[in-house]
């Protein structure tokens, strides 16, 4: 890969994370997060979460198919080691397990900077953004391979559905991290799992409808799954502004 490729694919991978972190860190109006403490949660998504998916996910998946496994046997219509199995369980039970947790670590580690609720969602999306960003590149990469119209797709693709997914779920979850040590210093017990699960949901949700073609074998269903992420994606996103926007504002 040229080194001007290798630019071309970070910036389409980059710039519209960052521009989403900007858009969202904005949405408040007041007690605006501190820049040095949002990046920061965008450094961890984008190589702590993403390394320890990647690992957690190996093995993960070797154990699903480990030898004597319901899977390694063959399971609904697929035959015994079926990759496109593999493809599926990976996509909508395994990715959104390992990736919603990993990536709430990067919220974890600002727990002592939150101090109103919404903060979460900002927090959350944050870790979410710079996880979209790496992995971008390198579904970026492999597109360019391709050439140049797959990888024009597939980054348009991602910088939309793929990103605003990852930005959405991961908020959800750091909305319930918030609630938690907010709730705990005032002598409440509120848990976070709720949150967890339900960012596991929407992400294996449009996993789900991203790899329907996989399952269905007909023309129209890659198109169908592609529109309804998408639509997915972007409802949740701007759900999630705009519920930040109302809390802004009931919190001052």
């Amino acid at each position: 890969m040229e080194i001007w490729e290798l630019a071309v694919v970070i910036l389409a991978a980059v710039v519209p994370s960052l521009v989403y972190l900007v858009w969202i860190r904005n949405s408040e109006r007041y007690d605006r997060e501190r820049w040095m403490h949002v990046l920061s949660v965008f450094l961890f998504g984008a190589i702590i979460s993403v390394i320890a998916a990647v690992f957690l996910e190996s093995v993960a998946i070797s154990a699903f198919f480990a030898s004597g496994s319901i899977f390694s046997g063959g399971f609904w219509f697929y035959e015994p080691y079926d990759p496109t199995l593999e493809i599926v369980i990976l996509a909508v039970v395994i990715a959104p397990l390992v990736e919603e947790w990993t990536k709430g670590w990067g919220v974890m580690t600002v727990r002592n900077k939150i101090r109103e609720p919404e903060d979460g969602f900002i927090y959350g999306a944050a870790a979410g953004l710079g996880f979209a960003a790496m992995e971008n590149i390198f579904y970026n990469s492999s597109a360019l391979i391709g050439g140049f119209d797959v990888f024009l797709a597939t980054a348009l693709t991602r910088a939309v559905a793929s990103t605003l997914l990852h930005a959405s779920a991961s908020a959800v979850l750091g909305y319930g991290i918030a609630r938690k040590y907010l709730n705990g210093a005032r002598g409440l017990r509120t848990g976070y799992l709720p949150y967890y699960l339900a960012a596991v949901v929407l992400h294996g949700l449009f996993n789900g409808f991203a790899v329907a073609g996989e399952v269905w074998d007909h023309e129209a269903i890659p198109i169908i799954g592609l529109i309804s992420a998408t639509v997915l994606a972007i409802g949740m996103f701007l759900w999630m502004r705009r519920r930040l926007r109302i809390m802004d504002r009931r919190w001052n």
